[in-house]
């Protein structure tokens, strides 16, 4: 085991499907939120109750960004203890770009993972910037 394994809080379960997902960067103090482009494809890897590890093609999401994803987190048996903690708008997960790291062996295939935002973020004012444009995409 090594120590980026050991650091986990939460065991990852391998889950591989499709998700599609929106990034939001921050903009500017006093303006809203921006959509950093438009629903981008990936392929989940694993998950846990407090992220996921995705992998998406040529433009990955800047660190620290916000991602709406779209995925079939119903079907997992961890999705109760997802449900209770991570903040699931409009039927995706909300989560910040924790990680993007380009693959070994391909170019232009990036990892990325995501670290889900909770329920107690929901109320700061980037996370509600956000909220109000995935509701107006929608």
């Amino acid at each position: 085991m090594t120590k980026a394994e050991e650091r986990r809080e939460f065991f990852r379960v391998n889950f591989s499907a499709p998700l599609n997902f929106k990034s939001y960067a921050g903009a500017p103090s006093g303006s809203s939120s921006r959509i950093a482009g438009s629903s981008a494809r990936a392929v989940s890897q694993n998950i846990s109750q407090s992220g996921i590890l995705f992998q998406t093609e040529n433009n990955p999401p800047e660190l620290s960004s916000i991602l709406w994803m779209d995925l079939d987190f119903r079907t997992l048996n961890i999705c109760k203890e997802i449900e209770k903690r991570a903040l699931v708008f409009n039927n995706g997960l909300l989560g910040r770009v924790v990680r993007v790291e380009e693959d070994t062996k391909s170019p232009n295939i990036y990892d990325i993972g995501v670290c889900f935002l909770t329920q107690d973020q929901r109320n700061s004012k980037e996370v509600e910037g956000i909220l109000s444009e995935i509701s107006k995409v929608k």
